[in-house]
């Protein structure tokens, strides 16, 4: 037997679509950030490693010995390279995170798409913070390779950004995983009605 609605209802139905509307308006917003960002991170990396004076490379790589010159064009396109390993795995969450939010103003919130979105993000995240010290250490020991013997360098940086990095992925996988568990339980519901 169906109920219809009562005049009650209306204020609390409107009221949740304005919620929803938000929802939408704003993941919109998040999407376009997400993928304007991905697009920022490249373009800054890429002008980091063109425009950045070696010795100011060497001083973030960690490395005491300076060049006697400055390093090359092929060096520097391979640590371009080796920087992009991490950062390529935080592009790869962003646009997961992109789609996952353009799910979200497509009004498909507790879909399995969007959920397998917000996983992908927490663990591009938590690969992108892993990957960070290993590509600094491989950037240590590429831009020292010319120097002379005792100079040469291994420099490895693990930090509170690292474990933040990691706590919010953490964070961002738990939630996926408690809205996966409450859309099968709305499923299950479901069938009883």
């Amino acid at each position: 037997m169906l109920q219809s609605r009562t005049m009650t209802d209306m204020p609390a139905e409107q009221e949740r679509e304005r919620r929803l509307d938000r929802i939408r308006r704003l993941s919109r917003s998040m999407a376009t950030g997400c993928l304007v960002t991905s697009g920022l991170l490249v373009a800054a990396m890429l002008s980091y490693w063109v425009m950045t004076p070696t010795r100011a490379l060497f001083v973030q790589a960690g490395i005491m010995h300076g060049p006697a010159a400055e390093i090359g064009l092929a060096i520097r396109a391979l640590a371009f390279g080796i920087s992009m390993v991490p950062l390529g795995a935080l592009i790869y969450g962003l646009l997961s995170a992109r789609r996952c939010f353009d799910a979200f103003a497509a009004g498909r919130i507790f879909a399995s798409e969007p959920i397998g979105r917000l996983k992908a993000f927490s663990i591009a995240v938590a690969a992108s913070a892993l990957l960070k010290p290993l590509a600094g250490a491989a950037l240590s020991v590429l831009l020292s390779f010319s120097n002379p013997a005792g100079a040469k360098t291994l420099s490895l940086h693990v930090g509170s950004d690292m474990l933040i990095a990691l706590i919010f992925a953490g964070t961002v996988a738990v939630i996926a995983w408690v809205m996966a568990e409450a859309s099968d339980i709305a499923d299950e519901n479901q069938q009883f009605v």
